[in-house]
């Protein structure tokens, strides 16, 4: 995996995305797959979740969105 060019929001969103305490994991979706679609997607996480949903992985609750930032700004500060 290629890390060079991923920003720390990056690596948060990519953390996040394979699983953590603050928000539950989708499965199907572990550190290699969450790296994957941050690396295609960037940091916009929108975009990510619409693509994980294209691919079925899981029924994602339409809340994720939300709940994803706010785990997102409580790993930030």
């Amino acid at each position: 995996m290629n890390f060079r060019s991923f920003t720390i929001d990056m690596l948060l969103i990519t953390c996040i995305l394979s699983g953590c305490d603050y928000l539950e994991s989708i499965k199907g979706i572990g550190f290699k797959t969450a790296h994957r679609f941050v690396w295609e997607h960037g940091n916009d996480i929108n975009k990510i979740l619409r693509n994980i949903r294209r691919e079925g992985k899981q029924l994602i609750p339409m809340s994720y969105d939300k709940e994803f930032e706010k785990c997102l700004l409580t790993f930030k500060f």
